[in-house]
């Protein structure tokens, strides 16, 4: 069953009315791994002609399937000593205090991620902070201080071993083992 798209940003799991064949995910998988590849380089990789890859991206970028662009950087040389994970338990979770989680998670620097999940937590956040006393701050003074937040645990980010920006293409998925 297929939802209607959400504007809202909020909304994390809306399906788009656009079935991807295999060409929309080789160029999908060109785009995640190298953003700033020209229209000239996709189309050469993935099989197509200039016009109809030009098309093709023009579509998933019209449909909300691409939302945007972006770079990865190197955490520590830009200065970022903590990443960690919170998960987050609020008291009664009421349209008034998750809108105000809400607005202080959005306006916050440090929140990478925020999901509202299920299970005994609230949300998980994906934060970063240059050093322990930074995320020590942002911890005591500004999550603890939210209205209604009953508790929080930290863990933190020991190593990377995989990070992608790229969601996996199911129908493929579902043919490798394991």
């Amino acid at each position: 069953m297929k939802r209607a798209r959400s504007k809202r940003t909020d909304q994390y799991f809306a399906s788009a009315d656009l079935e991807l064949d295999q060409f929309d995910w080789r160029i999908l998988r060109v785009l995640a791994a190298d953003a700033r590849a020209s229209n000239v380089e996709i189309a050469r990789q993935v099989g197509l002609s200039e016009a109809p890859c030009s098309r093709r991206i023009a579509r998933m970028e019209q449909r909300g399937v691409i939302q945007g662009y972006g770079v990865r950087l190197d955490a520590g040389a830009v200065g970022i000593g903590i990443m960690a994970f919170i998960t987050l338990t609020l008291d009664v979770v009421s349209a008034q205090s998750a809108d105000r989680f809400a607005e202080l998670v959005r306006a916050s620097p440090y929140v990478l991620e925020c999901y509202v999940v299920s299970g005994n937590q609230y949300a998980l956040l994906h934060v970063a902070a240059p050093d322990m006393r930074t995320y020590s701050e942002f911890v005591l003074d500004r999550l603890r201080r939210i209205p209604g937040v009953k508790d929080l645990n930290s863990n933190f980010v020991m190593r990377l071993i995989k990070s992608t920006g790229m969601l996996p293409d199911l129908a493929a998925a579902a043919s490798v083992p394991g």
